[in-house]
């Protein structure tokens, strides 16, 4: 796992490098600058605006009794957003204005919901192994089952 974020981490970094040289040379070093200080100002600002209206939803939403799970996840998305406008960079930038249009926000979020309903039981969680460890000497545990339970009066 974590070889397979120093991974991702190397190539999000020479995507971005890659990125940069290339906006410097078609636009000019200044103006890359101002692109990448401006598109994260003004994503940030976006965000802000975006994430207040998620949450006045939101507490609209339980107000009048009802869960606000779009809007939860929207926050999130947004908030997802904001961070990556946080990272310098182009890519993060787009990425980040992509989480900000309300038509690609929902379908992130329906991909996101459906990923953790699939990937989600109900009522049960588990941490670490799934199944307790053989006991010594190879011997093996059979689950056992209640089949009938009787209730003796005394």
């Amino acid at each position: 796992m974590l070889r397979r974020i120093g991974l991702l981490l190397l190539v999000y970094v020479a995507a971005e490098m890659a990125t940069l040289i290339v906006l410097g040379r078609r636009l000019g070093v200044l103006p890359t600058i101002l692109l990448v200080l401006g598109g994260g100002v003004v994503g940030m600002w976006i965000a802000r605006q975006q994430g207040l209206r998620a949450a006045l939803k939101a507490q609209d939403r339980m107000a009048q009794g009802v869960v606000p799970s779009k809007e939860m996840s929207d926050g999130l998305l947004i908030t997802l957003a904001a961070v990556l406008f946080i990272l310098p960079g182009v890519l993060t930038d787009v990425l980040g204005l992509a989480l900000l249009f309300p038509p690609t926000r929902a379908v992130l979020r329906h991909a996101v919901v459906s990923h953790f309903t699939r990937n989600s039981t109900l009522g049960r969680m588990g941490f670490g192994r799934q199944h307790p460890p053989r006991p010594p000497g190879g011997a093996r545990v059979i689950d056992a089952r209640v089949i009938e339970t009787r209730v003796i009066d005394d």
